[in-house]
């Protein structure tokens, strides 16, 4: 056998034995920590004696010490004896009595064939001192010294175990784990891939190591795998009940062996092996221990809080017998100090944990009030990991606020929280207890804005509904844009950053609003923060969706549905909306419909996500021909809209909605009246609301006036950024020149919106405009080629390509821009040989084109 790294312990060994092979007598004890190879040098010496013709004598335990001296004395005189005894720290006292007396003879005793004695003990504080003072009694005593093998003896280890070289850092691995113990490195070495398994080699090793190293040390051990990073000799002897002398004396076998490294156990591995061996009452009780011990030592509170964790709490039934407990009121506090610092350093599941032990350490009675801010606190909280659970936090509070047992202030933040989780009516019926509107502006930290009328359910509700509309003055998008510049990404500023973004994509600014969403969900998922995630994909997809890109919208939303797998609550309806409107425009109707079923309790219609819902299935019933289910959805969202405060029509356009529904049922007169209604409203501002009411009115009036709307609808529309809706009322142009005669122009017209509808993927659309044209096919989507290349035109000539790709004539561009036909003819050739195009119909169907505007080009 190879003795890795012991070249002087066998030097000496080997010295030791040819004394005794010239006829001396000697002693060696080779003692060292358990698993350190002392046994592999006994080996060694017995065979070395038994190749040089000595007689050999061994024994596991010496018991047989009565009989060494009968054995020895069988032996003939001239012949060397070798004595080898392992693990003489595992006798009873009575052998090592009669052992130390063997011993005590043998110094007054001669053989003329020699003598030797080896024996190997582990290092144990109740080691017997008898036979060690015996031992250092005798005139040819040699004491040696096994330890822990260094890096490189690891590595040859590593190498004689795998018959290939190893790695450095898989050696440095291996002895960071093990600590260069031979009998720990072997058992992980022995594992699968060298990595530590419950109940495995090397968990089996560390609990015989323990066991070998005297009774105090698997206490010990124990309280250091409880105490974790927490431990030090005061705290282990205080857990043990012990004085710090005993407890350092063991910890010093501990280090020895490598399963210490200071104060603290020298791997998790080693730990897990010694809490796992462990009854698990008795592991609770060591954690209620160093709880208190914790406590009473002034740790930090995450450290005493993973010790509540691990044993379920501590109530006053726990006491364990000590004298002078501190009694439990401390451990909730300390568990909610635990759970702020935790969110301090962004690791929700474990503040969550904390705040959960929390509550259930309450007693439901006398701490009904931290019962309740604790039931807010988790519901803050969780709702970035299960909206679902925030939801249900917040039962038992708004119980004790109907009951009169909450206090103003808990009310505000109850207020806050049901507010952010769209339960409008009962945030304004918890902040009707506290002191004013003013509280829940303060608790968002909203960003400055003008303010509405108060609606009927009074000035709580506004204040509420404050949080899921834009203030509805010119620069709603500058303020958001100024807010989400200045604002961070913290616990408290994510509903009034949603707010933000939803204020941008309802004031005609879908593609910035995109850009701030992606960057907050990126934030999101650096925070492992599912439900945070969830919130900004549903917005980055309603701001896709309102620049026409389904299919983006369908990817964003469906991620955001993954986010919160059953655990979305209320909140799943709101990327379900987006998806089921998808869906929709892109004319899949089945996988739309699969959406939609599940949703249909009642609870639903009580949070604000029902209204996105409720659109989204109205244009699912009017794609599929349902015209009077559509207007049924649409009313309803409507009646909503105005109960909570939130008819706000650039967000909801639910008027519009419905007037299309019934130009659907043929019912012209009520359409027209509501299309008055909602462009008659104070909220009723920008381009892309403009252009759809337009485009809708129009469908009302005689032809020429009908063009003239369309016309209109189209220069509004090219400003929102919503490509879908200015494909519509393209197609409608188109339709209106055809009727006029306008054949020209309405083909130019009718392609341009076929091109857009086809580009934003909305299959039925494409279909209406131009039946039996494939989307999907190469070089269908005409004009969205070499669109890039557009920035090499110059002003003068963008517009003349705008109007040509609109089908006007070279002289009808000539009469619009107020230049001569051969200056048209003239911008042409250069847009042309610009593009690398060779004709009219090959110009980029998107190119900025307003039929009303008339600027005159210089020539």
């Amino acid at each position: 056998m190879t003795l890795l790294s012991r070249d002087a312990e066998r030097t000496q060994l080997d010295g030791a034995l040819a004394a005794c092979m010239r006829g001396d007598t000697g002693i060696v004890l080779v003692e060292g920590a358990v698993g350190c190879g002392k046994s592999a040098l006994l080996r060694h010496c017995a065979d070395a004696a038994h190749r040089h013709g000595a007689a050999t004598l061994r024994a596991a335990y010496p018991d047989c010490a009565t009989d060494l001296t009968t054995a020895v004395g069988a032996v003939p005189e001239r012949t060397p004896v070798v004595v080898c005894l392992d693990d003489i720290d595992q006798a009873d006292a009575a052998s090592l009595g009669r052992l130390t007396a063997w011993v005590r003879t043998t110094s007054h005793t001669a053989r003329v064939g020699g003598l030797l004695l080896v024996l190997t003990a582990a290092d144990a504080p109740s080691r017997d001192a008898g036979l060690d003072t015996e031992l250092l009694k005798h005139p040819a005593y040699t004491r040696i010294r096994v330890g822990l093998l260094d890096r490189p003896a690891t590595a040859a280890l590593v190498h004689q175990h795998t018959g290939a070289p190893a790695a450095r850092a898989v050696a440095d691995g291996l002895h960071r784990i093990s600590g260069g113990n031979p009998l720990l490195l072997r058992a992980l070495l022995s594992e699968p891939g060298h990595v530590p398994e419950p109940g495995g080699p090397f968990s089996r090793a560390v609990l015989t190591c323990l066991e070998r190293c005297g009774a105090a040390a698997p206490r010990l051990a124990r309280a250091l795998a409880a105490l974790g990073d927490s431990a030090t000799t005061e705290r282990i002897a205080s857990v043990l009940r012990m004085t710090p002398t005993e407890a350092a004396r063991t910890l010093t076998a501990l280090r020895a062996t490598g399963l210490a490294l200071g104060d603290r156990l020298r791997h998790a591995a080693t730990a897990a092996a010694v809490l796992d061996g462990m009854d698990p009452t008795e592991r609770e009780e060591l954690h209620r221990r160093v709880a208190r011990v914790l406590h009473a030592s002034r740790a930090e509170a995450a450290v005493i809080a993973d010790s509540l964790r691990a044993c379920g709490g501590i109530d006053d039934s726990d006491e364990s017998g000590d004298s002078g407990s501190p009694g439990t009121d401390w451990v909730v506090p300390v568990l909610r100090e635990a759970a702020q610092q935790a969110m301090a350093v962004d690791e929700p599941e474990r503040a969550a944990a904390c705040l959960q032990l929390a509550h259930a350490s309450c007693a439901t009675d006398a701490n009904e009030h931290a019962r309740g801010e604790i039931m807010l606190q988790l519901a803050a909280l969780t709702w970035r990991l299960s909206p679902a659970a925030a939801e249900q936090h917040l039962e038992e509070p708004l119980a004790a606020l109907r009951a009169g047992r909450l206090g103003a202030a808990t009310a505000g933040h109850l207020a806050r929280l049901l507010v952010a989780q769209g339960r409008i009516e009962e945030g304004a019926e918890a902040l009707s207890r506290t002191t004013g509107t003013d509280a829940l502006r303060e608790l968002f930290a909203l960003p400055p804005g003008g303010s509405h009328p108060t609606p009927p359910g009074g000035a709580h509700l506004s204040a509420c509904a404050a949080l899921w509309t834009h203030p509805g003055h010119q620069d709603d998008a500058k303020d958001a844009e100024r807010f989400l510049d200045g604002a961070p990404a913290v616990q408290g500023t994510h509903e009034a950053l949603a707010q933000a973004v939803r204020t941008l994509i309802h004031t005609d600014q879908p593609r910035r609003a995109a850009e701030w969403c992606r960057r907050l969900q990126e934030q999101a998922a650096r925070r492992r923060a599912p439900g945070l995630r969830a919130m900004y994909g549903t917005l980055h997809a309603e701001a896709l969706l309102r620049l026409g890109d389904l299919a983006g919208a369908e990817r964003e939303a469906s991620t955001a549905i993954r986010a919160v797998a059953g655990r979305g609550g209320h909140f799943r309806s709101a990327p379900v909306a987006v998806l089921v409107m998808a869906l929709t425009d892109m004319g899949r109707y089945d996988e739309a419909a699969r959406h939609l079923e599940p949703l249909v309790p009642e609870r639903t219609l009580a949070t604000v996500h029902a209204l996105p819902l409720l659109r989204a299935r109205g244009q699912y019933f009017l794609a599929t021909h349902r015209a009077e289910a559509a207007l049924g959805e649409y009313l309803d969202l409507g009646r909503l809209a105005r109960r909570w405060d939130l008819d706000r029509p650039r967000q909801y356009p639910w008027r519009t909605d419905a007037a299309e529904a019934l130009l659907r049922l043929g019912r012209h007169q009520e359409a027209t009246a509501l299309i008055a209604e909602q462009l008659a409203l104070p909220d009723a501002t920008g381009a892309r609301l403009r252009g759809v009411a337009l485009r809708l009115r129009a469908a009302t009036e005689m032809p020429r006036e009908r063009t003239r709307l369309l016309t209109r609808a189209v220069a509004e529309l090219r400003g929102s950024g919503d490509r879908l809706e200015l494909a519509r009322a393209l197609a409608d142009l188109g339709r209106g020149f055809q009727t006029l005669g306008e054949g020209t122009r309405a083909g130019s017209v009718v392609r341009r919106a076929w091109g857009l509808a086809a580009d934003c993927g909305a299959a039925p659309l494409c279909e209406k405009i131009l039946p039996g044209q494939d989307p999907g096919a190469p070089g269908s989507a005409r004009g969205t080629v070499g669109v890039d290349k557009t920035g090499r035109l110059s002003e003068s000539e963008r517009k003349v390509a705008a109007l040509a790709s609109a089908g006007y004539t070279n002289r009808e561009i000539a009469a619009e821009l107020f230049i001569s036909t051969s200056t048209v003819e003239q911008h042409l050739t250069r847009i042309y040989r610009k593009l690398h195009i060779s004709r009219r119909r090959d110009l980029p169907l998107d190119l900025e084109f307003d039929p009303c505007e008339s600027a005159p080009l210089r020539s």
